[in-house]
């Protein structure tokens, strides 16, 4: 019974992968545009439900066999990364996703990430991309210093020195969003 239930999960999981990935296809002739946030938000949604009913999805949740499998261990990265929105904007998403760091289920860095997308897809700069919480998206300004520092105490990430912050100079930055 217990291997029925994680590959049921596992399959679940598949289903809304395969959904994330199937609208990306460059072949579908479709108004990518319109119907891409559409699915986006039914996914998040879904997931959303998943871990609220099951648990975080791990190995320990799902069996090895299951976990190894590109469509399982995939899935939540392709939806959180393609609706940081949600986390940035709607602070129990926001709080849903830092307790399962909190948990050691999300790597902090991880979860800085995705936040940072956020921004970095938002930068009025877009030659140089500006970020809040420095990722693998870069390193914020230096001009946000005290709020970054204390965004990233708050998800359970270390201050920057100096050195991890660029000048922005009298760029106008449109950061932290503020939750609601």
């Amino acid at each position: 019974e217990e291997i029925f239930k994680q590959d049921s999960l596992a399959f679940e999981l598949c289903e809304i992968y395969g959904f994330d990935q199937g609208i990306r296809d460059y072949n579908l002739k479709l108004d990518k545009k319109e119907i891409m946030p559409k699915i986006d938000t039914i996914n998040f949604t879904k997931m959303v439900h998943f871990i609220v009913e099951n648990g975080y999805p791990n190995e320990e949740l799902l069996g090895k066999k299951n976990f190894e499998q590109e469509c399982v261990a995939s899935v939540l990265n392709s939806v959180l990364l393609h609706n940081p929105h949600r986390l940035v904007n709607e602070q129990k998403y926001f709080d849903l996703f830092l307790s399962e760091v909190k948990k050691g289920n999300l790597d902090a860095d991880y979860f800085a990430t995705i936040l940072d997308k956020y921004y970095w897809a938002k930068s009025k700069n877009k030659e140089n991309r500006r970020v809040f919480y420095g990722s693998q998206f870069g390193k914020p300004c230096i001009q946000t210093k005290e709020a970054t520092n204390i965004a990233r105490i708050e998800i359970g990430l270390q201050p920057l020195e100096d050195s991890g912050f660029v000048d922005c100079g009298e760029e106008e930055l449109n950061m932290p969003n503020l939750r609601k």
